[in-house]
């Protein structure tokens, strides 16, 4: 470790000559194709939060007597 005052850090060389292990490029692809399937179940509930907030905004409009921007989707 190198530095003063709190601030000490592992010097560029010790991380420059390590070796970092990564799996195999099928590994590599099976774990990519899982982490695109959740984001696309993300993607899809990130689309019915917005739908149901806009039923929700028109829902409040109509109880308080409003004209809602979304007339129709409740």
């Amino acid at each position: 470790m190198t530095g003063t005052g709190g601030l000490q850090r592992v010097p560029r060389a010790v991380v420059e000559d390590e070796l970092i292990p990564v799996p195999d490029l099928d590994i590599q692809q099976a774990i990519i194709a899982e982490i695109e399937a959740e984001q696309a179940l993300v993607n899809g509930n990130r689309d019915l939060i917005a739908r149901f907030e806009k039923k929700i905004d028109a829902a409040i409009a109509r109880v308080w007597g409003e004209t809602s921007s979304v007339e129709g989707t409740a």
